[in-house]
């Protein structure tokens, strides 16, 4: 299986304040988190548009495979065997119906994240500041 990088987070999970947190939302499964970004508070995301499965290992339980490559960075697991047996758990009328991409992405002191989902995008939409405005 081969992973190919989408997108990083815009500042390092090792700059973490507040989070990450796993937000299952009707526009999708976010992982939300909020960074210390040279003084400001940045909140951040990845949104998994349309999710049909999430794994998580803690930090404990990766291996290579778990880091590497997906350290603050999503990437897409081409060739997903996990997508593959989702699919064969899938009822034939639905089984080739959904858009299923296998995403990865590792941060520190959460672990890594795995999620099939139709697409994964960055999520700024809640940025913050400590200027109190």
């Amino acid at each position: 299986m081969e992973k190919l990088p989408l997108f990083s987070l815009p500042c390092a999970s090792t700059a973490v304040i507040q989070g990450p947190t796993l937000i299952d939302q009707d526009r999708g499964l976010l992982l939300s988190m909020v960074c210390d970004d040279d003084g400001q508070q940045r909140s951040v995301g990845v949104l998994f548009v349309k999710p049909r499965a999430f794994r998580k290992r803690e930090e404990t339980y990766c291996t290579g495979w778990h880091v590497n490559d997906v350290y603050d960075t999503v990437c897409e697991i081409k060739e997903s065997d996990w997508v593959e047996e989702l699919r064969a758990a899938a009822v034939p009328e639905w089984r080739d119906y959904w858009v299923m991409r296998h995403f990865m992405i590792y941060v520190d002191s959460f672990g890594c994240l795995e999620v099939v989902a139709e697409s994964a995008v960055l999520d700024e939409s809640g940025v913050k500041n400590s200027g109190g405005t």
